[in-house]
């Protein structure tokens, strides 16, 4: 079974993984329950890392308690002794805080204080928490398509209005063809129109009409001349509501406490400026 802590160790684990990536310390191996050889003795570490700046090497060593209340001055200067026996250096994390002794000790002696804490409700006080967007989605159904003829070309041409018929069957293939054989010709789908066909209002039986002066309807080999088309059609609305939680976003808080420094980390692992609204718990 894991120790008691175990969790929050890891958690804090978590945490400087994504810390020390965002402060560009990406091939680091930050450790977790990590034995080290000091000076008297071996002492267990519960999140560990080591890392070169220029020519110089670091190891950082974090004691991590998830107590219910602020740590005291005494676990400061116990973690002291260990930084001094294990000559390495320190940063303690606490779920709850630290007791302002425990903060007094700290600051003496060069060991960062860190609360770090999954996002309570309360940290978006004042703030924008929840958000909500509303969609609407607009349908165009039920359309019936009306070709308005130029009767005197279907006259003239000795159309066959029954082959006409069954244009309506694919959208896709049926086209208006504007200028038709010219250097400018232009064909548009019954589908492109139906897409076009306005949608502001949600309603039946609506109505409207595409109105030409050189233009012909295409299906498959029928093609006539035509001088519009009106389409009916039906429009229906449908509306989704989609909410964006804060909280659900958010995956751990990170107080320095000596700084008064709060970072927010989020489920992407992105990191940014918490503000100084987060009050830090003590004692």
């Amino acid at each position: 079974m894991p120790k008691q802590g175990d969790e929050y160790e890891r958690f804090v684990q978590d945490v400087y993984k994504v810390l020390n990536a965002d402060d560009g310390l990406n091939n680091v191996v930050v450790q977790h329950n990590v034995k080290l050889k000091g000076i008297s003795r071996e002492h267990q570490i519960d999140v560990y890392w080591q890392f070169s700046y220029g020519t110089v090497a670091y190891r950082v060593a974090v004691e991590c308690k998830d107590y219910q209340r602020p740590v005291t001055a005494e676990k400061i200067e116990a973690f002291r002794s260990t930084l001094l026996d294990a000559n390495i250096q320190g940063i303690f994390a606490s779920r709850s805080g630290f007791q302002s002794g425990a903060q007094q000790v700290a600051k003496a002696y060069g060991i960062q204080l860190m609360q770090i804490r999954e996002p309570l409700s309360s940290d978006w006080d004042g703030c924008i928490k929840d958000i909500y967007i509303n969609y609407v989605f607009r349908s165009v159904q039920n359309v019936r398509p009306v070709i308005i003829a130029d009767l005197e070309w279907v006259k003239n041409n000795n159309v066959d209005r029954e082959k006409v018929v069954g244009f309506h069957s694919d959208p896709r293939q049926t086209f208006v063809v504007i200028n038709r054989g010219m250097p400018t010709e232009c064909r548009t789908s019954f589908s492109e129109l139906i897409n076009k066909l306005p949608c502001d209002e949600e309603g039946s039986n609506k109505v409207f009409t595409w109105k030409y002066e050189d233009a012909y309807f295409e299906y498959d080999d029928i093609f006539m001349k035509i001088k519009g088309v009106k389409f009916e059609y039906d429009v229906i609305f449908s509306h989704e509501q989609q909410h964006f939680d804060a909280m659900n976003m958010a995956k751990a808080v990170g107080n320095n406490v000596i700084t008064g420094e709060s970072l927010l980390i989020n489920i992407r692992n992105m990191v940014s400026d918490f503000g100084s609204k987060n009050k830090l718990i003590s004692n």
